[in-house]
């Protein structure tokens, strides 16, 4: 990656990272300089990156640059003991690379705790937020209502829900173009007053700033996009996106049992799955909160999910949302404080 012609913007990948490493991410790598016009800085093991690099024989090669690391974190370990013990795992050294100014943003398939412990540690996070917040569309049906938080934070109190807020406020505006987004809060019944006590002080908080805040939501409300910002803790929106996935898959698979290996099945298998996983079509989301873009996608990912990630980091760094959401914090906790 000598030489980059001006313009050209660079993303950091763990190329370690997702359950298929560098046969997937290497080309997916590829395709993305392709269709994005971006260089990649591809972070992992060299000799794995080499090998398969070695397989195509393509100009984008030449917006390539391999970054060694040493080790990978799995799912299973804890993400801020592997900090401790492989500060030099991909995902780590890949954050790095953003710090030192060498990629404007880093893409990861690999453990999700990972990825925001190395966007957490590593870029640290905005004035007064303790963790960051995976948020993003994830029912097709309703493309573009963002769902906040998907897992992150499993338990959340009130004033940080008014944060996923006024992030959810400025990124539903600049990504989705929505000039004045309806938030709500996901609960058991869309009658105010209805929901635990998480969801009724946060409702009185919401209440007091100028957020086209519309009340509660219920879970049969999302396909039907009755709000672009929905607010729940990362329990509640981590159940509710693996829930999204496990339906679509079911659906596909009981179509194809019933039509067979047809055309008519392949193409409507083909269709119910897109519109289940949108985050297919994003290949990942942003981590909101932190000083620095981080796209997190699914571990299953294929080729043209993480090139999609890869475009995705390109257009968020575009929308200026990274830098946009301090200001819209201050100026919510200021309307909350009065």
């Amino acid at each position: 990656m000598t030489g980059i012609p001006e313009g050209i913007i660079s993303i950091a990948l763990d190329a370690m990272g997702g359950d298929h490493g560098p046969s997937v991410t290497v080309p997916a790598a590829l395709k993305a300089i392709g269709i994005s016009g971006v260089a990649v800085a591809l972070v992992g093991d060299p000799s794995a990156i080499q090998a398969e690099l070695d397989k195509y024989d393509t100009p984008a090669k030449q917006l390539v640059k391999v970054i060694p690391s040493d080790g990978v974190v799995d799912e299973s370990e804890s993400p801020a003991r592997a900090f401790r013990s492989k500060p030099n795992a991909s995902i780590f050294v890949a954050a790095g690379v953003v710090k030192m100014g060498k990629a404007v943003g880093f893409v990861s398939m690999g453990s999700t705790g990972a990825s925001i412990a190395a966007a957490t540690v590593v870029y640290g996070t905005l004035n007064g937020i303790d963790r960051g917040a995976l948020g993003g569309p994830v029912v097709g049906y309703a493309p573009n209502t963002v769902i906040i938080d998907l897992g992150t934070n499993v338990d959340t109190r009130p004033g940080l829900l008014v944060d996923f807020a006024a992030l959810g406020n400025i990124m539903s505006k600049l990504i989705y173009k929505n000039e004045n987004p309806r938030i709500a809060l996901l609960s058991v019944g869309s009658e105010e007053g209805k929901g635990n006590t998480l969801v009724k002080e946060t409702t009185e908080l919401l209440n007091s700033t100028d957020l086209n805040f519309i009340g509660n939501i219920e879970p049969n409300d999302l396909p039907n996009g009755r709000a672009e910002v929905v607010l729940c803790d990362g329990f509640v929106g981590n159940v509710i996106l693996k829930l999204t996935e496990g339906l679509g898959d079911a659906i596909v698979s009981h179509i194809k049992e019933a039509l067979g290996e047809s055309e008519e099945s392949k193409k409507l298998s083909k269709e119910i799955f897109e519109r289940m996983n949108i985050l297919e079509a994003f290949g990942g989301g942003p981590l909101l909160g932190v000083n620095g873009l981080a796209i997190v996608g699914h571990g299953a990912s294929g080729v043209n999910a993480v090139a999609n990630a890869i475009g995705t980091a390109k257009f968020v760094v575009e929308t200026g949302l990274i830098e946009a959401q301090q200001a819209e914090l201050d100026r919510i906790r200021k309307e909350v404080s009065h």
